[in-house]
C-alpha cells in the first residue's frame, strides 16, 4: 500500500474478512508476517488482523527520522485506504510501544489497546527494571556511540538467511524460561516466528537496531496520560526478556489499565497461548 508521502507500507491481513479489525505491531526483529502465527485464533474470534510493517523493515520502505510517535499517522492512513471507521490495536515486545503511540495520538476511532508482553518506557525501567536492563537502557543514553556499536555486533546484516535466522532463534531460546521453549518446539509456533524474523530483514538489520535505540533512550510518550481508550496488558511471570516487575509498574502508570499476569507464562506462550482471549478484548 502506498502512502501520502509515497512510501510504500507492507500490510499483511488475516482472520475474517467482515471480522472486527485489529491492528497488530510486531516486535523487534520480527515483521508483517508475526500475524501468520495468530491466524486460526483471529479466525475463530471472528478478528480482520492486520499486521503492518514498520519502516525499513519488511516491505516497507525506510523513513529517515522518523520517531515513536510518527508510526499513529501511518496507520490511520492504512485505515482510511481499508474504509475502516473504527478499530484497535496490539503490540506485543517491542510492538507495545508504537500500540500505546497509537493510544496517545488516536482518537474516537480507536476502540482499544492491547500490550503483550509488551517493554516499557526508559523511566519505568529504571524503576523496576533488574540490573542488567537499567545498565543497558543508561549505557544508551550515556553512551549512543558505544551502544551502537554494540548494536551492530548483536544484530549483524549478514543473519538474514534461514540458516542465519535458525541461528538466531535458537541463541534467543537459550536465554528464555521453559514455558517459551516449549512452544518454541512446536512447528506451527517455530515456523511462523522463523518466516516473519527472516521477513523482518528482507533490508538488513539497520532499521531493528535503531529502533532499540530509540527505545532505549526516550519514547517521548506521557503514558500516564493515555487515557482515553480501554488498555489491556497481559505478561507471563516467567518471561525473561522484559521481567515482570517492569510489566507490573506499566499497567499501575496506565490510567485505567486491565492487567492479566499469567503465572506459567513467558515472553512468547502469553500471546501463542492466550490470543483468543486476548482478541475477546479487543473485538468487542
Amino acid at each position: 500500500m502506498q502512502l501520502s508521502d509515497g512510501r510504500q507500507i507492507g500490510c499483511l491481513e488475516v482472520g475474517r474478512d467482515d471480522g472486527f479489525p485489529i491492528f497488530h505491531c510486531h516486535g523487534n526483529g520480527s515483521s508483517r508476517l508475526e500475524v501468520m502465527l495468530l491466524a486460526d485464533s483471529a479466525g475463530a474470534a471472528g478478528v480482520r488482523l492486520i499486521g503492518l510493517d514498520r519502516p525499513g523493515i519488511g516491505k516497507s520502505d525506510p523513513a529517515q527520522g522518523r520517531a515513536l510517535v510518527d508510526w499513529p499517522d501511518d496507520l490511520v492512513q492504512v485505515a482510511d485506504r481499508l474504509q475502516l471507521e473504527r478499530f484497535a490495536v496490539e503490540g506485543v515486545s517491542a510492538g507495545g510501544a508504537y500500540a500505546l503511540a497509537c493510544a496517545h495520538r488516536i482518537g474516537d476511532r480507536l476502540t482499544g489497546c492491547g500490550l503483550i508482553s509488551s517493554i516499557g518506557p526508559p523511566e519505568v525501567v529504571s524503576e523496576a527494571g533488574p540490573a542488567w536492563m537499567r545498565a543497558a537502557w543508561w549505557t544508551t543514553r550515556n553512551f549512543p556511540e558505544l551502544a551502537r556499536a554494540g548494536m551492530r555486533l548483536a544484530l549483524p546484516d549478514s543473519l538474514s538467511d534461514v540458516a542465519g535466522t535458525e541461528v538466531r532463534l535458537r541463541r534467543i531460546a537459550l536465554l528464555l524460561a521453559r514455558p517459551d521453549r516449549d512452544v518454541l518446539r512446536r512447528p506451527d509456533v517455530r515456523g511462523a516466528l522463523l518466516r516473519s524474523i527472516q521477513e523482518g530483514r528482507r533490508q538488513g538489520a539497520g532499521a531493528g537496531r535503531s529502533e532499540i535505540l530509540m527505545l532505549l533512550r526516550d519514547w517521548n510518550l506521557a503514558i500516564e496520560r493515555v487515557a482515553n481508550h480501554p488498555i489491556f496488558l497481559w505478561h507471563g511471570e516467567q518471561d525473561r526478556l522484559v521481567p515482570v516487575a517492569v510489566a507490573r509498574l506499566l499497567a499501575k502508570r496506565l490510567p485505567g489499565c486491565s492487567a492479566m499476569f499469567y503465572r506459567d507464562e513467558g515472553h512468547f506462550s502469553t500471546l501463542a497461548n492466550h490470543a483468543r482471549d486476548m482478541f475477546a478484548a479487543l473485538g468487542r
